[in-house]
């Protein structure tokens, strides 16, 4: 490990992946201080989160290199990748491979890997439960948080998987532009601001408009909360839709932050309510808690925020449970949690300020 110089970490996704593969990212710096460590990442056609915009400011990467997915099947687009990561002369690949991988993904990439000329290559491991619970009789199996997975995935390395540290960059322009929003809408006052993200990337993951618009209500009604929805430009339509149903005003910030202008949004709540998308890594990032409203297309555990101070609620007694599909027409799963289910969630952080009204 001395004569490791060059290292290249290999992780592709959308902003969850991203935020979850941080620690790993940082854990490497740290194990090597003074090494080049690059980036390989990939970009998609569809209109989702650019690894190099969500990574912009960090103090752990020395260069981003992306690919484009699309093209990856072209075979001179691969050779002029593959001459590029060649010429780079890495001594260390550290993969951080996607949570579905299979045997012959792995296989592919660590020959592909392996013709950069580096000898050194670690992470190849496809993800494994460590147990299981009964659910109405129903054995559902348990996969690792995917931040300990990735972070599992540098013991070779020494590095001790324990020690979790994401170091967002969340620079001053960041927080002076969140601190200007947190004045403009009198966010600062007694009353609790609670984070509320109704997007997601699947249809599947993504709980009824009216069902939020009610928790919202109800929270408003019952611990004087002030709302603030959060999200991407893409989830603007929803966002205008629950300010309409909302009987009460409501913070209204969907397409009008960055990443890490989000994040800083989160942090200053007391609590994120929230599907299953990359606005809950970042809470788990900052240190606030969530309430996840989760479909039960995904097995549990892998994509439920790190940390133990959060509530995820998904039924897996359904029988179409584990379907990983990204489109459903009944949405039976995420529709049977009832907006009881969330308030009575949220009270475990808000119940100070239950009732502070009357």
């Amino acid at each position: 490990m001395k004569e490791v110089k060059k290292i290249m970490i290999y992780r592709i996704g959308n902003l969850g992946d991203i935020v979850c593969a941080m620690p790993a990212m940082v854990a490497v710096r740290r194990r090597f201080p003074d090494a080049w460590i690059g980036l390989l990442t990939n970009k998609e056609e569809r209109n989702n989160p650019d690894s190099e915009e969500i990574l912009k400011g960090n103090d752990f990467l020395s260069e981003i290199f992306t690919y484009e997915s699309h093209r990856i099947c072209e075979i001179g687009y691969l050779w002029r990748l593959l001459k590029m990561l060649r010429s780079l002369y890495i001594d260390l690949f550290v993969y951080l491979s996607v949570s579905k991988s299979t045997h012959k993904r792995l296989i592919r990439d660590r020959l592909f890997f392996h013709l950069t000329g580096c000898r050194k290559l670690i992470g190849f491991r496809l993800p494994k439960s460590t147990g299981a619970f009964m659910d109405n009789s129903i054995k559902v199996p348990v996969f690792p948080q995917e931040v300990d997975r990735l972070m599992s995935l540098l013991t070779p390395l020494g590095i001790d998987s324990a020690k979790v540290d994401f170091r967002l960059p969340i620079n001053d322009k960041d927080r002076k532009s969140v601190h200007a929003l947190w004045n403009h809408y009198n966010l600062k006052d007694k009353n609790p601001p609670v984070a509320i993200c109704p997007g997601a990337k699947f249809p599947v993951k993504r709980w009824s408009v009216g069902r939020f618009a009610e928790v919202i209500y109800r929270l408003q009604e019952q611990f004087s909360a002030k709302i603030v929805l959060i999200g991407g430009s893409m989830e603007k339509t929803i966002g205008e839709e629950i300010v309409k149903r909302a009987k009460n005003s409501v913070v209204n910030l969907i397409g009008k932050t960055n990443y890490m202008e989000s994040a800083e949004v989160i942090s200053r709540c007391n609590l994120l309510i929230s599907n299953d998308c990359g606005p809950v890594h970042l809470a788990a990032a900052v240190g606030t808690p969530v309430v996840g409203v989760y479909s039960s297309r995904d097995f549990p555990g892998a994509w439920h925020p790190w940390g133990e101070n959060h509530t995820i609620l998904r039924n897996d007694s359904v029988s179409c449970r584990f379907c990983f599909r990204m489109e459903c027409e009944t949405m039976k799963c995420i529709n049977s949690i009832t907006a009881d289910q969330v308030i009575e969630a949220c009270r475990k952080y808000l119940y100070k300020y239950e009732n502070s009204y009357h």
